[in-house]
């Protein structure tokens, strides 16, 4: 990918949940606190691209591990918010054993009408948002320009920690917050898009929540990877769908 691969962590300002009427692509919009002023976004995929498998092809896959433990845990607490280019743990969603069993990954829905039991309502959650408030606007700039989005604020300190590829050329944001390697490179006429050549190890995409001292994190990926993958991040002969 040409794009570069960070971590950033910081205070949660906003949760802007994808809505029905919202221009752009489905990402949910995870706001931070910026030591600039500005602030810091964290986008994470609602919605696949594919159709592979119909209508529920749409659905991302899906972990949200609400206990989560990893070696790596006592190191991030100690870190300093902001945006970090190197000197933070890599994530690996295959080669490494301590970060999460994709065999739990499940599909989930994106329901922009009700909101409830969908990934907008699992993030919510997450976040700590305090949805009986009234939110309000936040202007987020997507590749089809300025959409106006309903912000909520959570209702106790969330410390977020952003695992994805920084934006370009703002640098004030992440997106790729998903599962990076495992893409196949679609047959000839195939109409699924062609992600293989963001295939890579070391390099996936999460976002880890912290509240008084206690971890959560959400791992994402598409129906259409495949595992196991190569040293290069690239699917080997006979991989399969995370799903069997």
């Amino acid at each position: 990918m040409a794009n570069e691969y960070c971590m950033f962590k910081g205070r949660l300002k906003y949760g802007v949940p994808y809505l029905a009427g919202y221009n752009g692509n489905p990402h949910y919009v995870i706001v931070l606190e910026n030591t600039p002023g500005s602030p810091f976004e964290i986008v994470a995929n609602v919605k696949s691209d594919s159709s592979l498998a119909g209508p529920d092809g749409y659905h991302v896959l899906y972990l949200w591990d609400q206990y989560f433990a990893h070696p790596m845990l006592a190191g991030l607490s100690g870190l300093a918010p902001g945006l970090y280019r190197q000197g933070f743990p890599t994530l690996d969603y295959v080669h490494d054993a301590k970060l999460l069993d994709l065999s739990r990954m499940r599909p989930i829905a994106l329901d922009t009408k009700t909101e409830k039991n969908d990934i907008n309502d699992l993030v919510n959650q997450m976040l700590q948002l305090d949805l009986q408030k009234t939110p309000v606007d936040f202007v987020y700039h997507g590749q089809s320009g300025p959409d106006t989005r309903k912000a909520w604020a959570p209702d106790s300190a969330v410390t977020v920690y952003g695992f994805g590829f920084l934006f370009e050329p703002q640098k004030d944001g992440l997106h790729e917050t998903h599962m990076n390697q495992g893409n196949p490179k679609p047959g000839h006429g195939s109409h699924v898009k062609d992600h293989s050549r963001e295939n890579g190890i070391h390099q996936d995409g999460a976002f880890l929540v912290e509240v008084k001292g206690k971890f959560q994190a959400l791992f994402v990926a598409f129906q259409t990877q495949l595992i196991p993958t190569d040293n290069r991040g690239y699917p080997i002969r006979n991989a399969k769908p995370i799903l069997g």
